[in-house]
């Protein structure tokens, strides 16, 4: 069973994972597959990443928990990040 600070963890990163989506599908449908705009869509990709992970970080202070915990499959970590782009 989960603690009331873990419970709000997850809401917190529910709620970064759904601004990180969008903003990736902003970032596809501006690159539309278009080569000259390759760089700018990584460049968007790592920004969402890095916002992603601040948010992840600042819910985990706010609950008093590590930032590093992951609350048995929540997506954290550096294996869903876009920054191996760069």
């Amino acid at each position: 069973m989960a603690t009331l600070k873990e419970f709000n963890y997850w809401v917190a990163i529910a709620q970064a994972q759904a601004v990180r989506q969008t903003a990736y599908a902003a970032a596809l449908t501006a690159y539309g597959f278009v080569a000259a705009n390759y760089a700018t869509y990584v460049t968007a990709l790592v920004t969402a990443d890095a916002a992603y992970k601040t948010a992840l970080v600042t819910a985990a202070n706010a609950q008093g928990i590590s930032p590093n915990y992951d609350g048995g499959g929540a997506p954290v970590g550096a294996s869903f990040s876009a920054t191996i782009l760069t």
